[in-house]
């Protein structure tokens, strides 16, 4: 039985109609083979237009329908919803761009309507080989895990904290807010961090739609988006969260002391310890590397001395396996190591400092109590700030982190509010200042008395170095000359990298990082939240260097994906257009296994062929393209519907070299 095809030319205003002769185009598609119907309209899009092709497929009965009018990327959704409304299957329509891809780009009213002609016919030629193909739904989760307590991680699990809807969050350390929870003032507002955060994280901790599991790691993801299973390892505090009160009893007699971490070194703590005064939840944990029972040695003083019983040394890890809907990954970042870079002399000369552990030296709960102090126990006279340290270069990280030069500008600011006699220099190369208030912040600083800014000639134009005992600044200036400073203490600004330890996570979910270790996203303009495998999302610096604000945002906005999409009540819709494997012509060479970027295809060992998960499978192609037997099928995208497509195009070609 023949196709019935109905062409409807859209004339956009005077978008299409102005630039070639619609009537002739029009009396061009009533020519063709299988269609029956051929009609004009200002405005296909609009209301109007809308019932004019439902009302046309009905009244003339059709089987297939080409819209003439702009990109595909705009209204075939609008176009397939009509065709659903009119009783016809949505996949066998076909858009025939004669906008973006004619009436825009060529200025010969001739020769736009003859293009049009071919681009016309080969959808008429395409359409006749559609198939209706069927959207599948599927029952989903709708609870979520978000992976990281940082700023990105709790905005994504405050966002996504509504009715019907369980929050899973992650935090691998023993308590929330990571490393902005450490920072003493947040630029460009000077705002207490503290004060800050603390409200948010207690919101965190008393929300009836959030699971806090602080000391907890994946350690294995499977299955797809709406029904992920995750394993999370729970690991022994030795201390009984729901009971202690974190008076720090237990602290006092513990007789083993280590670096601590939490002050990036600069202090000890002990082996059983809360990270920091002010940490969420306010209960200690027992580090079982250093506790003296797991040394093979008699002690019990933090149990004995705990006047609520909170301390049992019988606690094991636990494995708890959670069922989520999505994923948000936001585990932060790491610094860039300062001794891969000898030119700093960090880690060989004393009083050259992070600039983590200088945050911690000017916080009041830090390991001076907020104040800064040389090594020797003396306030510095004069400290350097030296901005790239590790990035915008090619030996390390190509990248700006963004947000250092705000942040040296704060400890500039820091600095000679607690030290009034000091004198800080600041060496850069570029200022990068984003934001609306950032410029206003770097005036208020830099017209302070105290403060002196030289810039270097790149960033590698810097060698630190000990002379006579005393830090001896090498650089040479933008004007090509040699300079040197000497200053008490050097604060580094390192490079901004992806958490070391999100490697991990990277093979766990099978999402690549980049050369600095963030995760990558699925596109860095349209989709930066989104990853390559469906159902997991990125916030934060997982996706690459961001200030507060940004983190914050980019946390709600990875919520607002999830949101959207997974819906108490309602199932989740896969895509149609999926790729399809003809098991006779299947050779088992298996090379589309490696090329597929969602790891929708697994090999059968049994039956010695291919099989293509309808629910992972996002019709992206690359399959179809790359089998060598032409096993594997791209629905909708087929060899046929594709080879009568160009054909329909050469046959209107104009011009004997086949160009328009």
């Amino acid at each position: 039985m023949a196709e019935r095809i109905g062409v409807f030319v859209c004339e956009c205003g005077p978008n299409i109609k102005d630039a070639m002769d619609i009537d002739e185009v029009v009396k061009f598609a009533q020519g063709l083979e299988n269609v029956v119907l051929a009609r004009p309209f200002g405005l296909l899009c609009s209301e109007e237009g809308k019932e004019l092709v439902k009302k046309g497929i009905k009244e003339h009965d059709l089987t297939r329908v080409v819209i003439a009018a702009c990109s595909p990327k705009e209204h075939e959704t609008t176009f397939k919803e009509i065709l659903m409304n009119a009783g016809l299957n949505p996949f066998l329509l076909q858009i025939a761009n004669i906008r973006e891809q004619c009436a825009w780009v060529i200025k010969d009213k001739s020769l736009a309507t003859d293009k049009a002609k071919a681009i016309i016919n080969a959808a008429v030629r395409r359409v006749v080989h559609h198939e209706p193909l069927e959207i599948k739904e599927l029952e989903c989760q709708t609870d979520v895990l978000v992976i990281g307590a940082g700023v990105a991680g709790i905005s994504a699990a405050l966002t996504l904290a509504q009715k019907n809807r369980k929050i899973y969050l992650v935090e691998k350390l023993p308590c929330l807010g990571g490393k902005v929870a450490l920072y003493e003032d947040l630029f460009p507002t000077l705002e207490c961090a503290s004060c800050m955060l603390d409200p948010v994280l207690d919101e965190v901790l008393h929300n009836g739609q959030i699971e806090v599991l602080t000391f907890s790691e994946v350690q294995e993801v499977l299955g797809f988006y709406g029904n992920f299973v995750v394993k999370v390892r729970k690991k022994a505090r030795f201390v009984d969260i729901g009971t202690c009160i974190g008076c720090g009893v237990c602290l006092e007699v513990c007789p083993v002391k280590v670096r601590n971490e939490y002050n990036e070194g600069l202090d000890e703590r002990r082996a059983i310890y809360i990270p920091y005064t002010g940490a969420l939840p306010n209960v200690p944990v027992i580090d079982k590397g250093h506790c003296l029972r797991w040394q093979a040695e008699a002690c019990n003083a933090c149990q004995e001395v705990c006047p609520f019983g909170c301390i049992n040394y019988e606690e094991t890890d636990q494995v708890q396996e959670l069922k989520v809907g999505a994923i948000v990954l936001a585990t932060g970042f790491d610094i860039f190591d300062p001794r891969r870079a000898p030119r700093y002399g960090y880690g060989k000369i004393e009083d050259v400092y992070t600039s983590l552990e200088f945050e911690r030296l000017v916080n009041s709960t830090g390991p001076t109590q907020g104040e800064i102090l040389l090594k020797n126990g003396k306030p510095p006279k004069k400290i350097a700030l030296v901005h790239c340290v590790g990035s915008r270069t090619s030996v390390f990280n190509e990248h700006c982190s963004g947000l250092c030069c705000m942040y040296l500008l704060k400890f500039a600011h820091q600095a000679m509010q607690k030290l009034p006699d000091v004198s800080v220099v600041e060496l850069y190369s570029d200022l990068c200042l984003p934001g609306k208030e950032s410029q206003a912040f770097f005036n208020r600083v830099s017209s302070k008395n105290g403060l002196e800014l030289l810039r270097m000639k790149d960033p590698n134009s810097i060698k630190i170095v000990e002379e006579n005992g005393k830090i001896s600044i090498k650089y040479i200036d933008v004007h090509g000359h040699s300079n040197s400073v000497t200053p008490d203490m050097v604060v580094l600004a390192p490079a901004i990298e992806g958490a070391r330890d999100a490697q991990v996570l990277s093979e766990v979910l099978d999402i690549s990082r980049d050369r600095a270790g963030f995760f990558i996203e699925k596109h860095t303009n349209i989709a930066p939240v989104s990853t390559l495998r469906e159902g997991v999302f990125v916030a934060g610096c997982a996706q690459g260097p961001k200030d507060i604000q940004g983190s914050f945002a980019q946390g709600q906005a990875a919520a607002g994906r999830i949101l959207s999409h997974l819906i108490p009540g309602e199932k989740l819709a896969l895509e149609a257009m999926t790729a399809e494997v003809d098991e006779s012509l299947c050779s088992g060479c298996k090379i589309c296994i490696s090329l597929c970027p969602y790891k929708a295809i697994t090999y059968d060992d049994v039956e010695r062929h291919v099989t293509i998960n309808e629910i992972l499978c996002k019709a992206c192609g690359v399959c179809s393209a790359a089998c060598p037997s032409g096993a594997v099928k791209a629905k909708h995208f087929t060899d046929t519907a594709i080879s009568a497509e160009i054909k329909g195009l050469v046959e209107h070609c104009q011009g004997k070299d086949g160009s328009f």
